[in-house]
């Protein structure tokens, strides 16, 4: 593999704002995919060093301190992958979506995140309420970017927690929702519509779920 990075961290507005910038172009070599033989039923998965593929994009993440109580987190990233070439077993039965030109799997063009936390004192307490929300963009599961399996659309995810802890003390309560709005979205997924087997499977997130956590430092 060949990676070039070029960044900067920022400081700004006397330390109330930090910002990271960073712009990248990797090529990789030997690059593994999974296929089915040996021919010609093509019933066994294989992997296989076979190609070269390669990533650029662009990121970068902003915190915002604008007063001691409230803290504002915000990142982007922006990802152009594609495999640029396919040197593949002569035994080796490929389905027919793997091309040059695909996508990489989990590699959605464009992601982006947003929280704010803001602290509260009662007392000798601190109350700490704080929502994030992070957004992905269409995302495929396989080299061979098989629609059955894919993250066709965007999709938004809210959590949310409430944490409470003394201003000098060694324990934390949190509560916290994660998924919010109960969003139904893929996270992974397996095919093999070419073969005998003809199968496509697909995973799902986990639905809207509540946690409680209590630490203690000893």
């Amino acid at each position: 593999m060949k990676s070039v990075e070029l960044g900067a961290k920022l400081d700004l507005f006397d330390n109330t704002v930090r910002l990271n910038l960073a712009v990248f172009d990797s090529k990789y070599t030997d690059m593994q995919v999974t296929y089915r033989g040996p021919a010609p039923t093509g019933v066994a998965p294989f992997l296989t060093n076979a190609g070269k593929a390669s990533i650029k994009g662009a990121e970068a993440e902003l915190t915002w301190v604008p007063t001691n109580e409230l803290n504002i987190e915000a990142s982007v990233g922006h990802l152009e992958s594609r495999i640029d070439r396919l040197d593949i077993t002569p035994l080796a039965v490929i389905p027919p979506g793997l091309q040059v030109g695909n996508a990489l799997p989990f590699a959605p063009r464009w992601q982006g995140h947003v929280g704010a936390a803001y602290t509260l004192r009662t007392g000798s307490l601190r109350v700490t309420p704080r929502i994030d929300a992070s957004y992905q963009s269409k995302t495929f599961f396989d080299a061979t970017n098989t629609p059955e399996i894919a993250q066709l659309g965007g999709y938004t995810v809210l959590n949310g927690s409430f944490a409470i802890a003394p201003d000098s003390g060694p324990w934390q309560v949190t509560l916290a929702v994660n998924n919010a709005t109960d969003k139904l979205y893929p996270v992974a997924g397996n095919s093999s519509l070419s073969t005998g087997s003809g199968y496509a499977e697909i995973a799902y997130a986990r639905p809207r779920e509540y946690l409680a956590t209590l630490s203690y430092s000893f």
